[in-house]
C-alpha cells in the first residue's frame, strides 16, 4: 500500500477488523417549535429517554429515500411531524448556520462541513454517554469521523461514504486498475467525471502519484484534466444525472458514489460495479449533528439516537446502498454481503478537511479546466 506523506491512508485490512469484522457496518420545513422553546439542551438530557420531546422534527437529509421512509417510521413511533430537506450541496445549510439558524433541527453533514461546523460551534454537544444507540457505532467508523474535541461529542456516525470508480461490468472483462482509464483514448466518448472541483482534482492528484490531500504538482493536475477533457462524454452535475449515465449505458466507467452504484445495479438492473484503483480512493463519514438554534433539540435527539438503531440503520443500506456506521451484518442478504465486501488490499483514503490553499487551488484548477 501507498502512503501520501502524512496523509491518513487506510490499508482496508486494518480497518475491517473493527468496521466488519463487527459486520459490514427546496426550502427548509419550518414547523416550528411545537412545544419546544423552554430553552433546553441536548446536554441537559441526563436519562434516557429525554423526557417531553417537542411534537416537531426539521431535518436536512440527503439521503432522500431513507429520509422519506423515517418521516413515517420516527413520526409515528414518537408521534412527531416530521419534515426533511433534501439538499445538494452542504453549503444550503451551512449559510443557515452562519446566519443563527432557527428552522434546522437535525442534519446529516459530511466530516469536513462537521469539522467546520464545530469550530465555528455552530453545533449542541451530544450526550453520547447515555443514548443507547452510541454503542452500536463501530470503533472504526468512530475512528474514521471527526465528531468530537477537547473530549466533547458532537455528531453521531450515519454512514461511511466511499467515493470508488465504478464501471461496466459487462464492457470491462476485469476491474480496472487504476484511475488510468479515465484517460484511455480507447475509451473516448464513453467516460465521465464529476464536475466537482474537490473530486476531480482529487482523482487527477492520486492518477499523477500526488498526495490528494497536499498535493505538490498544482500545474501538473490542471495539465491532465485538461488532457482528459475531449476523451469525456460529459461532467455530471447531481447524483441522479451520474446514475442514469450508467444506468443508460451511456458511459462505461467513471467516479460515482458506492450507494448510487448498489442503487444503479440491484433497483434499475444495470450492470455496473465498483472498485478502489491501485493509485487509491477517498473515503469519508456523514454524521447526525443538531446545530445550535434548532427548534425542537429534544426531538432531534432523540431521532440521532433512534437512527442508529441496527434495524433502522439497516434500512439505509436498503434504500440507499451505503453503509450504516453500525453493524448490519445479519440483516445482509449473500448478495448485498458480496457487494460491501472490500478487497483487503484496497488503498483507501481518508478525506481530510482541505486547508484554505488547497481548496482555492482545487478551485482555480477546475475554473481553468471548465474554461479550457
Amino acid at each position: 500500500m501507498r502512503e501520501f506523506g502524512d496523509a491518513p491512508s487506510v490499508n482496508r485490512r486494518r480497518f475491517l477488523q473493527g468496521a466488519t469484522a463487527a459486520g459490514i457496518t427546496a426550502a427548509a420545513g419550518c414547523l416550528g417549535g411545537g412545544g419546544g422553546g423552554d430553552g433546553r439542551v441536548p446536554m441537559d438530557v441526563e436519562e434516557w429517554p429525554p423526557e417531553d420531546i417537542e411534537s416537531n422534527l426539521n431535518m436536512w437529509n440527503w439521503y432522500d429515500s431513507w429520509a422519506e421512509w423515517a418521516i413515517d417510521a420516527f413520526g409515528d413511533e414518537f408521534d412527531v411531524q416530521v419534515s426533511n430537506s433534501g439538499y445538494s450541496s452542504p453549503d444550503q445549510w451551512y449559510s443557515q448556520l452562519e446566519a443563527d439558524n432557527s428552522d434546522i433541527d437535525n442534519i446529516a453533514a459530511t466530516t469536513n462541513w462537521v469539522e467546520r461546523s464545530i469550530n465555528n460551534d455552530f453545533l449542541h454537544e451530544l450526550p453520547v454517554d447515555i443514548m443507547p444507540a452510541w454503542e452500536n457505532i463501530t470503533d472504526r467508523i468512530k475512528e474514521a469521523s471527526s465528531y468530537q474535541q477537547d473530549g466533547s461529542v458532537y455528531a453521531v456516525p450515519e454512514s461511511l461514504v466511499l467515493y470508488p470508480l465504478t464501471y461496466n461490468d459487462e464492457y470491462f472483462d476485469e476491474a480496472p486498475s487504476s484511475w488510468g482509464v479515465l484517460w484511455d483514448e480507447e475509451h473516448e466518448g464513453n467516460i465521465c467525471m464529476w464536475d466537482n472541483a474537490t473530486v476531480s482534482c482529487q482523482i487527477a492528484a492520486m492518477y499523477t502519484g500526488q498526495d490528494p490531500i497536499q498535493p505538490d504538482d498544482y500545474d501538473e493536475i490542471e495539465e491532465v484534466l485538461v488532457q482528459q477533457k475531449p476523451l469525456l462524454q460529459t461532467y455530471w452535475g447531481d447524483y441522479q444525472q451520474g446514475m442514469s449515465l450508467f444506468v443508460n449505458e451511456d458511459v462505461v466507467a467513471g467516479p460515482l458514489t458506492m450507494g448510487r452504484t448498489y442503487t444503479a445495479r440491484f433497483q434499475e438492473g444495470a450492470p455496473v460495479h465498483y472498485t478502489a484503483p491501485d493509485e487509491g480512493a477517498m473515503y469519508t463519514s456523514d454524521l447526525f449533528v443538531i446545530p445550535k438554534g434548532a427548534p425542537n433539540p429534544m426531538a432531534s435527539l432523540q431521532f440521532t439516537n433512534w437512527a442508529s438503531e441496527t434495524e433502522n440503520a439497516a434500512k439505509l443500506f436498503e434504500t440507499m446502498g451505503y453503509q450504516p456506521a453500525v453493524d448490519i451484518s445479519d440483516e445482509l442478504s449473500e448478495e448485498d454481503a458480496e457487494f460491501t465486501n472490500w478487497p483487503d488490499d484496497w488503498n483507501l483514503v481518508f478525506s481530510e478537511t482541505l486547508s484554505d490553499e488547497v481548496r482555492s487551488r482545487y478551485d482555480e484548477i477546475w475554473t481553468a479546466v471548465k474554461a479550457a
